[in-house]
């Protein structure tokens, strides 16, 4: 996949602070910036750090360092991520998987749902949905096909690694269990649904993959939850399967292919709507799994400033509830070491933010409220230089220096 060239004209719609503007920084955000000049070098992050600060309300860059250096966001890209599939789709879309009828077959229909469950699929065929509908025509005995085209065909992203199967992340299907990281989830799917019409007391022969022809007839529909939850789950947990289904989702609702290529390019155009520097910017998946993702600290703290920013609430309020509250839950929970000791322990409850982490990769983008009660955006990266644990205490400890309490 070919990295998205970026617009010049985008990447200037929110860059460099102008020097009487920095002289008008609010004496907080003065000392705060004069903490992390300090801190950034001592926190054992090692050498290749890029970080920046910003006041959300004005747009001010507070502090940076490095802030144009390209480096891997990690799951720090699925804030992207959210607020493309909110701004295309809404907090309230839904989706459906369906099971319909035609000429002797049910065609179990995948509609994109990654958080679907075992019960879902269950109650979809029970003799309350599936089976009922097939007991009222008088059908004991069916075929049983399943369709999950609305998504290309799975492959593995610029930057992945077929280590990533199955463990990391499983290949993306628009029919899928969740939790299920099989190499054909939507088989696995289907399988499943037809032991529960079978318990139902229906017959059904070999499930097999197709396209659903025109002319069915629906028997049942489980709607999934709305996307404001996803994106909450996705954020709270870094998901990396509702990440990539979401991508793809967003792709559709802007008319593009439902694929890698396509979902990168929608999110592409809806940071450029936001006015996000993009220059050096490169996506090629929705989780960050990549290797070869690329996002500078100054497009990373203007995303997550996103998430606070009273302009754009309508749709993007979910990022601020998804987004783990640190010492406090997701994946800065106590559990994962997050600012359980001092310094950092200090903001325990006071920073939302997204974690990022591959095996030589480390970061932390989000907000909280500075000294001086405004909102503050970060991003602070830390790509191959120091032990991922030692670098996650740094981090939390520039995310407390931000929020004023160290």
């Amino acid at each position: 996949m070919a990295a998205i060239a970026v617009p010049v004209v985008a990447a200037m719609a929110v860059t460099a602070t102008s020097a009487s503007a920095t002289s008008a920084l609010t004496t907080a955000d003065k000392t705060m910036a004069g903490k992390l000049d300090q801190r950034v070098g001592t926190a054992h992050l090692g050498t290749n750090v890029a970080g920046e600060v910003r006041d959300v309300a004005s747009g001010q860059k507070v502090w940076s360092k490095n802030p144009a250096k390209a480096l891997m966001p990690a799951s720090t890209n699925k804030v992207a991520t959210a607020v493309a599939a909110l701004t295309v789709l809404g907090p309230d879309h839904t989706v459906q998987t369906k099971a319909v009828y035609r000429s002797g077959t049910v065609y179990l229909v995948g509609g994109g749902d990654q958080q679907l469950s075992s019960a879902d699929l269950k109650s979809l065929a029970t003799a309350t949905a599936t089976a009922k509908a097939l007991k009222s025509k008088s059908l004991q005995s069916v075929q049983l096909k399943f369709d999950d085209h609305l998504f290309a065909v799975p492959s593995l992203a610029t930057g992945w690694n077929s280590g990533y199967y199955s463990d990391t992340v499983a290949p993306v299907r628009a029919l899928r269990i969740e939790g299920n990281n099989t190499l054909d989830t939507a088989l696995t799917a289907t399988k499943y649904f037809a032991q529960q019409l079978t318990a139902a007391g229906i017959t059904v022969g070999t499930p097999a993959r197709a396209t659903t022809p025109s002319g069915t007839t629906a028997l049942a529909t489980h709607t999934s939850k709305p996307l404001s939850t996803t994106v909450e789950y996705m954020l709270k947990h870094s998901d990396n399967d509702i990440a990539e289904g979401l991508l793809r989702l967003t792709a559709l609702g802007q008319g593009r292919a439902a694929t890698f290529a396509g979902g990168t390019a929608a999110v592409h155009a809806v940071l450029v709507q936001y006015g996000i520097p993009l220059t050096g910017v490169k996506e090629y998946d929705g989780s960050g799994l990549s290797r070869s993702d690329r996002m500078t600290a100054d497009a990373l703290s203007a995303i997550a400033g996103l998430a606070v920013d009273t302009h754009h609430q309508t749709k993007l309020w979910p990022i601020l509830k998804g987004l783990p509250i640190a010492g406090v839950d997701g994946t800065l929970a106590t559990s994962y070491g997050r600012f359980t000791t001092a310094p950092a322990s200090c903001a325990a409850g006071k920073v939302d933010a997204k974690t990022g982490s591959l095996n030589d990769v480390s970061a932390l983008a989000g907000v909280t409220k500075g000294k001086d009660g405004r909102w503050k955006s970060f991003a602070f990266v830390e790509s191959g230089t120091a032990p991922t644990a030692t670098v996650t205490h740094g981090l939390d400890g520039l995310a407390a220096t931000v929020e004023g309490c160290w």
